[in-house]
């Protein structure tokens, strides 16, 4: 018992160093060999120690560098979540909140429109798990495309897309099983798995999105144990890519293959115009489609979408029962409406114009330095110049009031490698206010 008691002695120390501030953010701890014979225990132990700080959100590891002592404000960055709420004079450019001037007045029209409806009683009911049938099948009509037509069966309504993914991870994914994801993923995805045990497999991406023959070696070198494959094919978060016709073909054959289901998270989807085909289209016996109105409407209305094949819809309706019984009738209700009169249609096709426009003055301010993104999104990818490190620019700019994400909250590796931080457009209520803090992030690289 000896090790262990060392291994969780020298953790608890470090922690208790990082946590009243004895080891300064920034600061780099100690290499693995050097503090192996300074304290007398294996290197091997000292890598676990660092390892479970990374974890534990208190230290970053860096491929070359060595691994960094994290402040407050980068681990709260990096953990990408909401624990609290948002300053008012804070520049959030860490989250996308997406709602337009004009939505609030909208909401407030429309909730009078609801309250004189004759059947405003049934709001106040339970109702079936996947939702009614009313609004699946408005749902199926707002998501289908062309040819590409969505039944009403196939689809159930739920709370948000974080809420989806949790009931298709809960669900479909047993025992020994590992899920596969894209090296650069939606950190709430890997919160999901982590709050559920289950182990995801990174997959190596490139301009086009997720690599087919990554894939295929992931899931030969793990022989049988992939169950799904998580994807976010159009508008990915944080790149921004789309990934094309042939790729999305090649995907389709690696999942039958190994016999995967496969994941299209598609939240972001509704910011490209013209589309590839879907995966859904192109394989609809394996493909799970995950939609939501928290960017094409709003985060706060807490409505989303699952499509999936016949053969697992039974056990996420049971998911969809086991975590929040049925969607929030009253949200359901208006998101319905505005998929119905126009109304959301209008606000894609105004938050496309927003998106542009921002996008657009992020370039004008910060391209003095290499930018990734979709020309139409809601957030790009920034590599820094070789004086900063990402934590170090989030510290210096969350002193400044403003908020950005190191890509380290996307990697699925506890090791980051990159020195590129994300920078989202959509939370900053005007234009004026988005570009000031834009401002703030130009100057504070130049220092």
């Amino acid at each position: 018992m000896a090790a262990p008691a060392r291994y969780r002695e020298h953790v608890e120390r470090l922690a208790s160093l990082i946590q009243d501030g004895s080891l300064v953010a920034g600061s780099r701890l100690m290499p693995h060999r050097d503090y192996a014979d300074e304290h007398g225990i294996a290197a091997a132990t000292v890598a676990r120690v660092y390892r479970t700080l990374i974890e534990r959100g208190l230290a970053v590891g860096e491929v070359g560098r060595g691994t960094f002592v994290r402040s407050l404000e980068t681990q709260v960055a990096a953990d990408f979540a909401q624990t609290r709420e948002r300053e008012p004079d804070l520049i959030d450019l860490a989250f996308n909140y997406p709602v337009l001037p004009e939505q609030a007045a909208q909401l407030r029209h429309a909730l009078r429109n609801l309250s004189d409806k004759g059947d405003l009683s049934t709001l106040l009911d339970y109702h079936p798990h996947p939702g009614r049938r009313e609004d699946r099948e408005a749902a199926a009509n707002w998501f289908s495309t062309g040819s590409d037509r969505i039944d009403t069966a196939d689809i159930m309504v739920c709370g948000g897309s974080q809420h989806a993914l949790s009931v298709v991870l809960a669900t479909l994914v047993t025992g020994r099983d590992l899920v596969a994801v894209e090296s650069l993923t939606y950190p709430g995805f890997m919160s999901a798995a982590k709050l559920l045990g289950i182990p995801l497999v990174g997959v190596q991406i490139d301009d086009a999105g997720i690599v087919p023959e990554s894939l295929d070696v992931v899931c030969r070198k793990h022989a049988g144990r992939v169950r799904m494959v998580y994807t976010i094919p159009t508008v990915h978060n944080p790149t921004g890519a789309v990934m094309p016709l042939e790729r999305r073909l090649a995907l389709i054959k690696v999942a039958r293959r190994h016999d995967l289901l496969v994941v299209d998270d598609s939240v972001y989807g509704f910011l490209e115009a013209s589309p590839p085909p879907s995966l859904r289209s192109l394989a609809p016996d394996r493909v799970i489609e995950i939609h939501s109105l928290s960017k094409s409407a709003a985060p706060g209305l807490r409505v989303g979408y699952i499509v999936a094949p016949e053969r697992v819809r039974q056990r996420l309706h049971e998911g969809l029962r086991a975590t929040m019984w049925s969607a929030s009738a009253i949200a359901v209700a208006l998101a319905t409406s505005w998929m119905r009169d126009g109304t959301l249609g209008s606000w894609i096709a105004a938050k496309r114009k927003e998106a542009t426009l921002r996008q657009n003055l992020a370039r004008r301010i910060l391209g003095s330095w290499p930018i990734t993104a979709h020309p139409g999104s809601f957030h790009l990818l920034l590599d820094l110049p070789k004086h900063w490190r990402p934590d170090d620019l989030v510290f210096a700019l969350a002193q400044r009031g403003v908020n950005i994400t190191p890509l380290a909250a996307f990697e699925t590796s506890n090791a980051s490698v990159s020195r590129t931080v994300r920078i989202a457009t959509a939370a900053p209520a005007t234009i004026q206010q988005l570009e000031i803090g834009l401002q703030i992030v130009a100057e504070t690289l130049s220092l």
